[in-house]
């Protein structure tokens, strides 16, 4: 509330302005940073409107962690041009910090897509359902089966993930190509993929697709892969594309291996 009239603010009143607490202004006063305007003959400090700019600018840069000890030095001797130099820095780590909270945002809105997606599934049962056409980033053909050691899957999944340029945990698993899956090959998965946008992602078709969500270990999945390919068959459907094997939330659901979920789907169309 603006005292009407020395048209100055109290400290109680500058701080509820910005949303700040008092003790913060007291603080940037005695360190020098940002002063009160002046003291009234009673012993209250005031600010002035002439201000706003100022505080606003130490605001916004404390809200990009710089250093205290560089704005006192700036406000010491302020000019247009370290201004200018000073708002392009910030401009870029204002940037970087976005695309994290972006990153983390698309990550929390895929736990609670899948949470949600979760609670009305059946594990072992197999669905058809029409998906909508979806944006896939794979990796070049790498076989992987069950006889590749744990610590080379776990280099070809980080340099993917690593050059993708994935932040935080996407949703992503591995490729089975139609031909081993329709001759009851389930060991050997081609590639793997990612689901995101990017310069080189394709588009995963929209159709009809079998899915089935696996509970238990990647070692006993060949059993999910034969029921999947059996109803498939019982429903006079015919395969459409690869199989996709995606890893549902694993470490983050459950510390049990044998309650891990895993997601997988095909293309799928009627005989004929």
């Amino acid at each position: 509330m603006i005292n009407d009239v020395q048209k100055t603010f109290f400290t109680g009143e500058f701080a509820k302005l910005f949303d700040v607490k008092k003790d913060t202004l007291l603080y940037y006063d005695k360190i020098d940073l940002f002063k009160p305007a002046g003291v009234h003959e009673n012993g209250y400090r005031y600010y002035t409107i002439e201000q706003f700019d100022h505080f606003i600018a130490i605001q916004s840069l404390r809200a990009v962690q710089f250093p205290i000890k560089e704005l006192k030095q700036y406000f010491t001797e302020p000019s247009r041009e370290r201004l200018q130099n000073l708002a392009r820095e910030q401009v870029e780590k204002v940037k970087e910090e976005i695309q994290k909270l972006d990153d983390i945002q698309s990550f929390l809105s895929r736990v609670i897509e899948t949470t949600n997606e979760l609670t009305s599934v059946k594990p072992g049962a197999v669905l058809f359902q029409e998906l909508p056409e979806e944006s896939i980033v794979l990796s070049e053909s790498n076989p992987i089966d069950l006889n590749t050691p744990v610590e080379e899957v776990s280099r070809i999944v980080g340099e993917f993930i690593k050059e993708i340029g994935v932040k935080g945990a996407a949703a992503n698993g591995s490729v089975l190509k139609k031909e081993p899956f329709l001759q009851r090959r389930y060991h050997e998965s081609d590639r793997l993929f990612c689901r995101m946008e990017g310069p080189d992602a394709v588009r995963k078709p929209a159709g009809l697709y079998a899915i089935m969500y696996h509970q238990g270990t990647p070692e006993d999945i060949a059993s999910a892969y034969s029921r999947l390919l059996d109803q498939i068959e019982e429903e006079e459907m015919v395969l459409d594309g690869d199989v996709f094997e995606e890893y549902v939330l694993h470490s983050l659901l459950s510390k049990n291996e044998a309650e891990y979920i895993t997601k997988l789907s095909v293309k799928v169309i009627k005989k004929g």
